[in-house]
């Protein structure tokens, strides 16, 4: 029994992936197609195509590892194999079509912004890309150059028996004499890359929001998140489940207390967050060494970080949520110049006041 992989929608480059899948619309890209061919294990690979193509350098890295492959490779053609599509049908070994199919050649596309130089420079590069495509197509039909060149210049529609006339495929599945079915249009559409880069960037926001949401449904469930330091922008927070429910009660309360003290944390570091450099902020929310808001506040005084605006209100803000806004520093004698301790939390609030009463003093 041969492994099946199928070749569906838009071919797409692996960081587009799980874009795609998230919006659960059919997509392929080579790493997907590669760990398929690595599970076959050298038995015979049978690659179902319905796809009308896409990134032109993905379809390549797909036709290569087909070719590649050192069993046997049959493709079947099922729907449309157009663009980077009718490629990557190039890799296989046999190549079948169903007589309602259709294989679809063309030149290489893209947009350039620029000068004449610009445009001229991307029409180059396109011409290379047609002649490396227009290669797969010649080891496959034994056409010429030209020949293949002028088919992609026109945007060549091809039924199963043109195909086969041609030499782009072996074979004409079920060839019972059913009358072709003509295919109107095609247009693989990408999803378009702003809106890529917007959701990525939103997903990972809403990484760091959806943290407090999982350690509640923890609690729920009973089980015990792991320390706060695990937790980053990159990879949710590990869970340790245990085998043990003779005494459930305890460990959901722990994880409630949990929930509590994390949700208390980041409040308190929001309310002074926008007096602090936003990175040094997401540092402290969800870095590798998570901070408290006193911490925060306290390194961001010893690292310059603190944004000139306001910079009296968040020390209040800090001492309050760390429960330190009580805490006096020692009265000095007016002569004596007091030396501060940036180690100690003391001294840094009395920092915090004197630059807050100098600034107050230059706008009276």
């Amino acid at each position: 029994m041969p492994s099946k992989i199928e070749i569906r929608g838009v071919i797409i480059p692996n960081d587009y992936q799980w874009i795609y899948d998230w919006f659960e619309i059919e997509a392929t890209s080579p790493g997907k197609v590669n760990q398929l061919i690595q599970e076959a294990n050298g038995d015979d690979l049978e690659v179902i195509i319905n796809s009308g193509g896409g990134d032109v350098f993905s379809g390549s890295e797909i036709y290569t590892a087909l070719k590649d492959y050192p069993g046997n490779v049959t493709v079947k053609i099922i729907g449309v194999a157009a663009s980077a599509a009718s490629v990557i049908a190039m890799g296989g070994k046999k190549v079948m079509m169903s007589p309602t199919a259709q294989l679809m050649i063309h030149n290489a596309s893209t947009s350039t912004w620029g000068d004449k130089r610009d445009h001229r420079h991307a029409a180059e590069f396109l011409q290379t890309i047609d002649a490396s495509i227009a290669n797969a197509y010649r080891l496959k039909t034994g056409m010429s150059q030209n020949e293949l060149l002028t088919l992609m210049n026109k945007e060549t529609w091809m039924n199963a028996q043109d195909a086969l006339e041609k030499g782009f495929i072996d074979e004409i599945m079920f060839d019972d004499g059913n009358q072709l079915r003509a295919v109107a249009s095609l247009q693989a559409e990408f999803i378009p890359q702003k809106v890529i880069e917007k959701l990525r960037n939103e997903i990972f926001r809403k990484k760091g929001e959806n943290q407090m949401e999982k350690l509640t449904q923890m609690a729920a469930q009973g089980t015990a998140p792991q320390s706060s330091a695990s937790m980053s922008t990159e990879q949710p927070p590990q869970v340790i489940t245990t085998a043990s429910t003779a005494a459930p009660a305890p460990q959901a309360a722990m994880s409630a207390d949990a929930v509590s003290k994390e949700r208390e944390r980041l409040r308190a570091i929001d309310e002074i967050a926008a007096n602090i450099d936003p990175a040094l902020v997401n540092e402290a929310k969800y870095g590798a060494n998570p901070m408290t808001a006193e911490e925060l506040a306290f390194r961001a005084m010893k690292e310059g970080k603190l944004m000139n605006a306001g910079l009296f209100e968040a020390a209040v803000a800090a001492n309050k949520s760390a429960g330190t806004d009580n805490v006096q520093a020692q009265m000095q004698p007016q002569a004596a110049e007091k030396e501060f301790d940036l180690n100690n939390i003391r001294d840094v609030n009395e920092v915090f006041r004197n630059i807050a009463a100098m600034s107050f003093g230059r706008h009276q």
